[in-house]
C-alpha cells in the first residue's frame, strides 16, 4: 500500500509542477502580447513617453530645444573639453 501511496504523491507533484510551470509560461505570454499590443497602439502617439527618444533622435545634436536635449549637449560639451 505504501508504494501505491507514493507513487500517487508523485503522480500529484508531477502534476501539480506541471501546473505551475504552465501557469507561468502563460502568464509570460500574456504580459509579452499585452506589451506587443500596447506597442502597436502607441507607435505614432506624440505623447507617448520613449525612454530612448533622444539618444536616437536627429535633432538632438542641433535644432532640438527641450531641455532633456539642452542638458544632453551640455553634458557631451563638458565631457568633450580636456579636464586642466
Amino acid at each position: 500500500m505504501s508504494n501505491e501511496s507514493e507513487s500517487s504523491k508523485q503522480g500529484r507533484r508531477t502534476f501539480l509542477a506541471t501546473g505551475a510551470r504552465l501557469f507561468g509560461i502563460g502568464g509570460m505570454a500574456a504580459f509579452a502580447a499585452a506589451q506587443a499590443q500596447k506597442g502597436q497602439r502607441l507607435a505614432n502617439d506624440p505623447n507617448c513617453i520613449k525612454l530612448f527618444t533622444c539618444s536616437d533622435c536627429l535633432e538632438l545634436p542641433n535644432g532640438c530645444q527641450l531641455p532633456k536635449a539642452q542638458d544632453f549637449r551640455a553634458a557631451n560639451k563638458d565631457a568633450s573639453q580636456p579636464q586642466g
